[in-house]
């Protein structure tokens, strides 16, 4: 039997009646398509809302898409056109809104014309819900705000930078309604970490902006981050103490008279560095002040070629001889 159907389709096909008869029923498809899309449907189509002539110095605060359903009585041909493009009502928020206590209010009575405008003759309107648009505004602002280094930079050993990390630049601009750009005190940049740095840093790093409304902005989206790397070493000095204050009339005995200092500095500044760079002073009224038994010595540095510096003691000993 499925041989004998198989013959007859091939048939058919050679004498050309299978393709006779799809051309019919193509054209009764057809047919059946236009009487159906030329009948009249009501319909219920959701228009996402987009604005034109909102002031500059304002800004819609509303973090999403406001949108209003319209139940429309069209032909078939016209509701067709909206599934193949995009349904945006554009509001004119000069001309179609009343302000209200910072809202722009719509009312679908009064903008209807606007919108039926949009939709053309052939499409009659029947109801528009919401009928009413709420729309809260601020006014557009600008705050400046530090940035802040999220990354981790770590040195080979040996390495460091003497200025530290340069962030370029080092605060950006939030954009926005003045109300909410208030709540933001800093913008950080993207988690990231570096090792092992041994040369210059020049890097540009993405800015993490966790924003609490989708209607804000930054005036910069990235940074750079500079350093001079270059090759630290350790050097020491034994550095004399130094007594402030002292009475004429107290006489003291105190230890250490020197203490060791220890400091880190670049390689090609280490020849710069003199003992004479550093003092450590001990104040005598410190003792009359905090009721201590000892000094409490104060290191000073005198260059700013030394990156970081330590005193191997920090405690001065005296005593009283008169």
């Amino acid at each position: 039997m499925l041989n004998s159907i198989k013959s007859k389709i091939l048939q058919s096909v050679k004498s050309k009646r299978l393709n006779v008869f799809g051309a019919f029923f193509l054209i009764a498809f057809l047919i059946l398509v236009v009487t159906k899309l030329s009948e009249i449907y009501v319909e219920t189509i959701p228009f996402g809302i987009e604005y034109k002539n909102l002031p500059e110095a304002n800004i819609i605060t509303l973090d999403s898409i406001p949108k209003v359903n319209v139940t429309v009585s069209t032909h078939g041909f016209n509701l067709l056109s909206y599934y193949f493009q995009n349904k945006t009502f554009i509001l004119d928020i000069e001309n179609s809104t009343s302000i209200k206590e910072s809202h722009y209010v719509w009312l679908a009575e009064s903008g209807a014309y606007s919108l039926k405008e949009q939709l053309g003759n052939s499409v009659k309107i029947i109801s528009v819900k919401p009928d009413t648009l709420r729309l809260p505004f601020g006014t557009l602002s600008t705050k400046k705000v530090p940035v802040v280094l999220k990354s981790k930079f770590n040195y080979a050993l040996g390495y460091d930078t003497l200025d530290g990390l340069k962030l370029v630049p080092d605060s950006v601009k939030i954009i926005g309604a003045s109300q909410e750009i208030s709540k933001i005190d800093f913008v950080e940049t993207k988690s990231f970490s570096f090792e092992d740095i041994k040369s210059n840093v020049n890097i540009e790093l993405d800015l993490e902006f966790s924003k609490p409304s989708k209607r804000l902005k930054l005036s910069e989206g990235k940074i750079r981050v500079e350093a001079e790397v270059e090759k630290f070493t350790e050097g020491t000095f034994e550095v004399p103490i130094t007594i402030l204050n002292l009475p004429n009339d107290v006489e003291i005995n105190y230890f250490p008279k020197q203490i060791k200092v220890s400091y880190y500095v670049s390689l090609k500044d280490y020849k710069h560095i003199k003992s004479s760079d550093f003092k450590i002073e001990c104040n005598y009224n410190d003792l009359l002040n905090m009721d201590v038994l000892f000094f409490v010595p104060k290191l000073i540095v005198n260059s700013d070629k030394v990156k970081s510096l330590k005193m191997k003691q920090n405690k001065v000993e005296y005593i009283i001889i008169k």
